[in-house]
């Protein structure tokens, strides 16, 4: 089975990830960042929480645990059809995030690639490394050297306790629930991250990305 026609079931934890077309991006300037944030608490919130986000320029990477279909809150919400309401919703987020970009960037098309892939996150092992791995991801990419100098990802919810979305210029993050994992402890999970960082920038000076 693709990665994109993986079933989606409710209270499951999900890795779920998409890119630009080809060689052209997502992102712009920020701006662009911030119009996609506002149309993501628009249209995600309702049917899952956030736990761990990254933007990139030309992709993204989401960790979201998907709601009890009691708590969706969608309209005509049917719970035998979970999984196609799930992904039309997020279906409505690129399309509406892509008609802005084409109306400000005078684009015409698709700018996401069909069909979001998503994996579910069902070992604990790859729960950590997907959680590193998401937040090192513009490390790994050569965009910073340090995770914590990129604005776009809520490894600064982590960092700061800072689970809002002020401004508009972070998606609200469920903490609660890595933090759980890390045995309530911040710091562990801040050393976690730092030897993730370290790991990701020697594999980079080896030629091993």
């Amino acid at each position: 089975m693709r990665p994109h026609e993986i079933k989606l079931e409710p209270e499951k934890v999900y890795h779920i990830y998409n890119r630009a077309h080809g060689s052209e991006k997502l992102f712009l300037n920020e701006n662009h960042y911030y119009e996609f944030i506002q149309k993501y608490a628009l249209y995600i919130p309702p049917i899952a929480d956030t736990l761990a986000y990254c933007l990139l320029p030309n992709h993204f990477h989401l960790m979201v645990k998907l709601k009890d279909p009691l708590f969706i809150e969608v309209p005509d919400f049917d719970e035998e059809t979970y999984s196609y309401k799930i992904s039309k919703q997020f279906g409505k987020l690129f399309s509406s995030y892509s008609q802005w970009f084409n109306l400000k960037t005078e684009r015409k098309g698709g700018l996401f690639m069909s069909g979001f892939k998503r994996k579910p996150i069902e070992d604990p092992f790859y729960f950590t490394e997907l959680l590193g791995y998401i937040h090192t991801n513009p490390v790994k990419h050569g965009l910073v050297e340090d995770a914590m100098d990129w604005t776009f990802s809520s490894i600064h919810a982590y960092a700061f306790n800072d689970t809002s979305s002020k401004s508009g210029t972070s998606m609200k993050c469920h903490t609660d629930i890595i933090l759980d994992f890390f045995g309530g402890s911040k710091e562990d999970l801040l050393d976690f991250h730092r030897n993730y960082n370290e790991k990701v920038v020697e594999m980079q000076g080896l030629g091993l990305e």
